[in-house]
């Protein structure tokens, strides 16, 4: 295999991976060091103390820890290690009579594996190998994981740039929405990860806008009846685009969702209350905000302040009550202000 050759040749990994090697007998960890210096970096410690410094102050891939040490013990440096460095590969070499200390190790520090005393030095290196070959595997599908996830986000942008064209302030427009999205998901307790998603996805909510002439969208006047049933189906257009993938859920969640109203007088289903999904709930307030304060073709921005009277006057009726009340904390807490002075035209 490619990985466990590359492993193989010390050329490709010394400048690569970082192995420790603890054990209170320094003839074991020099026997160590000779074994391993040609192919990685090695570092070694004479006790549980100076190895955990080690763990504390320098990257290390791979750990390998005697079980019985005067002070810190074996399992008790690996559990500092899975702490401190929790991507190392953690592995205990014990006794047969360590077998409590072993379970606990297993328990406590998560280590890959463990290596009865003495060793084969075969059986070793082997398991070295084994190991760091599992953890640049891991290293690789993460790094395509990220790659994965910046392709997305790549498609999330254009498919935002082809909706707005060439309206530089509408662009702003969708920035704006998707930080207000994001800080409301997490004042109402939503967890980080899922609050950037969710204000990423928001950046999607007008894309059904793609399969609306530029005529009725950028008209500057009202629209007449038949316009607004043309523009009404954007929701429908929008969830469309995004197709089935499951990346998208939210995007469809909101796209199809953020013209509903809380007493169920909105479209396109006229759902009520919770039936209209969360995310679709906070991008409403976030973009019915943004849209009140912006210039448009038809209109002139409205004051903030002016911009605050209207949610809470909606509250109730078009807005969920809870999410406009966290909109006002995070005026009051200067968080609406910071976000329209960063992006704004």
């Amino acid at each position: 295999m490619e990985a466990v050759s590359r492993l193989n040749n010390p050329s490709a990994t010394a400048s690569t991976f970082t192995l420790l090697f603890v054990d209170d007998e320094p003839d074991i960890v020099d026997s160590l060091h000779r074994s391993f210096r040609k192919g990685y970096k090695v570092l070694t410690a004479t006790s549980g103390q100076e190895a955990v410094e080690y763990i504390k102050t320098q990257p290390v891939d791979l750990i390998i820890s005697d079980q019985r040490m005067p002070g810190l013990t074996g399992d008790e440096v690996l559990k500092a290690a899975k702490e401190l460095q929790p991507n190392a590969i953690r592995i205990l070499l014990t006794g047969y009579s360590d077998l409590e200390s072993l379970v606990k190790c297993v328990n406590e520090a998560g280590i890959y594996k463990y290596l009865s005393k003495p060793w084969e030095p075969e059986d070793l290196k082997l398991t070295v190998i084994r190991a760091l070959e599992h953890l640049d595997l891991d290293r690789r599908l993460k790094l395509a994981s990220e790659h994965l996830k910046d392709a997305y986000m790549d498609a999330v942008t254009m498919l935002s740039f082809a909706c707005e064209g060439k309206d530089e302030d509408t662009g702003f427009h969708v920035q704006r929405v998707q930080h207000f999205t994001e800080a409301l998901a997490r004042e109402l307790g939503l967890g980080e990860e899922e609050s950037v998603h969710m204000g990423v996805m928001s950046i999607l909510h007008d894309i059904g806008k793609l399969n609306i002439p530029d005529s009725i969208l950028k008209k500057p006047a009202k629209l007449d009846p038949d316009e607004w049933a043309i523009i009404r189906k954007h929701t429908e257009h929008g969830v469309r685009i995004l197709g089935s993938n499951p990346f998208y859920d939210i995007a469809r969640e909101i796209a199809g969702g953020h013209h509903e109203n809380w007493d169920g007088s909105g479209y396109p289903q006229r759902l009520e209350g919770e039936a209209t999904p969360l995310s679709a709930r906070l991008v409403k307030v976030a973009d019915v905000f943004d849209a009140l304060t912006s210039r448009r073709p038809y209109k002139e921005p409205w004051t903030v302040e002016a911009a605050l009277d209207a949610l809470r006057e909606q509250s109730g009726k078009q807005f969920d009550p809870a999410i406009v009340a966290a909109f006002m904390r995070l005026n009051e807490a200067g968080t609406i202000t910071r976000i329209l002075e960063e992006y704004h035209g």
